[in-house]
Formats: structure tokens, sequence, C-alpha cells
């Protein structure tokens, strides 16, 4: 979901994937506005698509570990350099685990189906 701030002509001023305060209003990306901004900040669009893929990849790893642990298929069926680049993300994803709550795959206000 994307939210964007308007300002006094009711333009948009500012996007988020997250209303940062009850001012910011959920915006469907079809919306001519927002394409309109996006086009007169390509560093907002950019930005929006990097913070999407990271949370993206999470949701990857995440579906990989399911189908390893389903046995649908085989951790050592992954090329040399996958399997290393998975462990290094699994350990890496263990140490911020010890350290924060920054690892979680749901957020406040998310459901489960």
């Amino acid at each position: 979901m994307i939210y964007v701030l308007r300002n006094e002509n009711n333009e948009i001023s500012a996007i988020s994937e997250k209303p940062l305060s009850e001012q910011w209003q959920p915006i469907d990306t079809e919306d001519e506005g927002l394409k309109q901004f996006l086009k007169r900040n390509p560093g907002a669009g950019n930005q929006l698509m990097e913070t999407s893929d990271i949370e993206f990849i999470r949701v990857l790893e995440d579906v990989i570990d399911l189908l390893i642990d389903k046995e649908v298929i085989q951790f050592t069926e992954f090329p040399d350099a996958v399997q290393r680049k998975l462990l290094n993300r699994r350990r890496y994803r263990e140490s911020l685990r010890s350290q924060s709550d920054a690892t979680q795959l749901l957020e406040n206000g998310d459901t489960i189906f």
C-alpha cells in the first residue's frame, strides 16, 4: 500500500509505504496524481521499488525455507553459490534476531489468512 501527503492545493507532496501521521492517505497505484508525482520525482519511485525489493527478498527466503521443510526441493539441489548465499543470509538473520525484532515478516496491522 502506498500513502500520500497532500499540500494545500491537494497535490501530492510526498509518498510513503506507511502512514507517518493522520494526514497521510492511502492511494491507488493507478492514480493519475501519483503517476505525475513519480514523473516529477523519479528518485521517490526508485526508493519505493528498492524497499519493495528488500521486502520481497525476505518473502522469497521464507518460501525457499518452506519448500525445503516440506521436502519439495532439497537444499543440495541448489548450486554451491546459491547454497552459500542462503546460508549467509540465514546466519545474518539469526544474528539480527538476537539483537532486535527487526526481522519480523508481519507488521502491526498485517493479518494472517
